[in-house]
């Protein structure tokens, strides 16, 4: 009896060892074609800009002056970066790019979140909601290059 158990055991295992040797993780489809550093240069850092660029308010000896959109080629140039953002925070989940499944991905979410709030702040012309969310997304960038951006003495990001 402890033979036949003994036998099913081994069939077990060798069959179980086989079917997990036989699957293999299919490629990425991704190709990411920029890196990292290019990514964050030319794409998520112009986004970034112009929405913390976009509300202000100054104190000057004349008073106070308000930097806010005006026209709706501002507010859909908002749009566009929060939209840029949002699927940013995907690019840099992709596999090639990802420095790890753990905080680098809940750091990319974080961003992309922070963006679609962005967007629903926008939608609705709301000069403060857009200041708020702008001062999240810093605040999720930053905490993810406390973790993970290297800054070189030349002050370049060496992602």
């Amino acid at each position: 009896m402890r033979f036949k158990l003994k036998i099913k055991f081994v069939i077990t295992l060798l069959l179980s060892f086989l079917l997990v040797s036989c699957t293999k993780k299919e490629p990425s489809p991704y190709i990411p074609y920029l890196s990292i550093s290019e990514l964050m240069q030319w794409v998520i850092d112009p986004a970034a800009d112009r929405i913390w660029d976009s509300v202000a308010w100054y104190s000057t000896l004349k008073g106070e002056k308000m930097v806010a959109p005006h026209s709706q080629a501002d507010w859909d140039e908002l749009r566009n970066s929060a939209a840029t953002l949002m699927e940013a925070s995907n690019l840099l989940m992709i596999d090639q790019r990802a420095k790890d499944n753990g905080a680098w991905n809940t750091y990319a979410r974080a961003l992309g979140l922070e963006a679609k709030k962005t967007l629903s702040a926008v939608q609705a012309k709301d000069v403060q909601a857009v200041f708020d969310t702008g001062t999240a997304i810093d605040a999720a960038c930053e905490a993810c290059h406390q973790k993970y951006a290297y800054f070189g003495t030349n002050g370049s990001d060496k992602h």
